[in-house]
């Protein structure tokens, strides 16, 4: 009696283990591995083109004029920011070209001053879009590229 009560008993444990094993089996293989995060957002890129801007060769008057041919591009993960870019361009390229007035050709083609520059500019387009679009969040822009910066006497 005491040999089918252990034996019932070894049984009932070794069913339950088996059953509970397997639920366990069937719920952890519908999970193919650790949470993977989603794919990075694609970089876009709106651009100003080709701005040219007459300004002193040099601090001293008597240098002449030279002329600054300029482009530059900003990069976002941001769709929306593209779209109020272009909208919203003739301003940014209003505010970049009065930048660039304030400084002498010698001075923009140092390539000391481009990193200065480039953050400048970054700084012209977030706040137009804060300004102008109440764009949310601020800064969509995230960096800016000098693509293009050449000086014609």
């Amino acid at each position: 009696m005491k040999k089918i009560i252990v034996a019932s008993v070894t049984g009932l444990v070794l069913l339950c283990g088996g059953v509970g094993g397997t639920i366990a089996y069937l719920k952890m293989s519908h999970h193919a591995g650790p949470h993977k995060p989603p794919p990075p957002k694609p970089i876009l890129f709106a651009q100003l083109d080709n701005l040219v801007v007459s300004i002193p060769s040099d601090s001293n008057s008597d240098d002449g004029q030279a002329y600054v041919q300029f482009s530059i591009q900003f990069a976002s993960t941001d769709a929306k920011a593209v779209a109020s870019f272009t909208a919203l361009q003739p301003i940014i390229k209003a505010k970049t070209i009065n930048l660039l007035m304030t400084f002498t050709a010698k001075h923009l083609m140092d390539p000391s001053t481009h990193d200065a520059l480039a953050k400048s500019c970054l700084a012209i387009a977030n706040e137009v879009l804060a300004k102008s679009a109440a764009f949310s969040p601020p800064n969509p822009f995230t960096a800016a590229y000098i693509t293009n910066i050449v000086e014609q006497d």
